[in-house]
């Protein structure tokens, strides 16, 4: 199953929630149980909502048009958690009125009216995923620029991942260059050919680094990326950096507690 599990009590194993974040809009006046960006353990909950017709609005109004009256909207939403009650401003836009009917056993027909909202900004940004210590700063900087680009552009959303993919590439040591059996110096002159040379170390994030890099380079192409391929890189990254930071940190740290309980070097007997 795709789909990962939202766990509010145990916000250090926060997964990505593809239920959630998959449809980048709401109905009925209260969004969904979005994670609080600060705490990570509530959720937030509509604290207010302004809406304001456009004037193509006021055009569709006119014409009574049957799937929306277009509206900007700005709101603030609250985290739940009492011990956090962090406020997210949000803002984009709405569609108000959208007539949905129905016909009912004895022939006539229901209408009913409903507005959806399209969020667009959220300050502070949200997190689709949390972001472990272990990374660096300026990997963390692009994942989370990208996390704020989620809402409002795909296509700079993809490229911020893929700018990640470079700087975890230097967090690596990867090689920019590689000796010629001539001797001679030959620096990689694209992202691909130093991920497949680092594939020669370890393959298992080289696959990983270029499944990212081939939905980031769709980003290059506007309109042409979709939600589920954003969820796909973000999914393949959290396991990118379990692998090449969190497990690479813990063994590192088990090492360093084997030493000190054992009091030697662990090749010493």
């Amino acid at each position: 199953m795709r789909t990962s599990t939202y766990i509010t009590l145990l916000p250090h194993i926060i997964k990505v929630n593809r239920e959630i974040w998959n449809d980048r809009s709401f109905n009925h006046d209260n969004p969904k149980s979005y994670p609080c960006p600060t705490c990570k353990v509530g959720v937030l909950n509509l604290n207010g909502i302004l809406t304001k017709i456009t004037p193509r609005g006021d055009e569709m109004e006119y014409y009574n048009y049957p799937n929306g009256i277009e509206h900007v909207f700005s709101g603030i939403l609250k985290c739940k958690n009492a011990d956090c009650n962090e406020l997210v401003t949000i803002s984009g836009q709405c569609l108000k009125d959208i007539v949905y009917g129905k016909e009912l056993p004895d022939g006539q027909m229901l209408e009913d009216r409903f507005s959806t909202y399209y969020p667009k900004y959220f300050y502070p940004n949200l997190k689709l995923f949390e972001l472990p210590k272990e990374i660096t700063s300026n990997v963390s900087q692009q994942i989370n620029l990208s996390f704020s680009n989620y809402f409002d552009d795909l296509s700079s959303c993809a490229n911020r991942l893929r700018n990640s993919i470079e700087l975890i590439l230097d967090d690596l040591k990867a090689a920019k260059w590689r000796r010629t059996k001539a001797g001679k110096i030959h620096k990689f002159k694209t992202l691909h050919q130093r991920i497949e040379h680092y594939g020669l170390k370890n393959k298992n994030i080289a696959n990983h680094l270029l499944a990212l890099k081939i939905i980031g380079n769709e980003g290059s192409h506007i309109g042409e990326v979709q939600p589920e391929d954003i969820l796909d890189a973000y999914e393949i990254l959290e396991q990118l950096i379990e692998f090449a930071y969190v497990k690479k940190a813990k063994r590192i740290a088990d090492l360093a507690n084997e030493i000190v309980d054992r009091n030697k070097p662990r090749m010493k007997k």
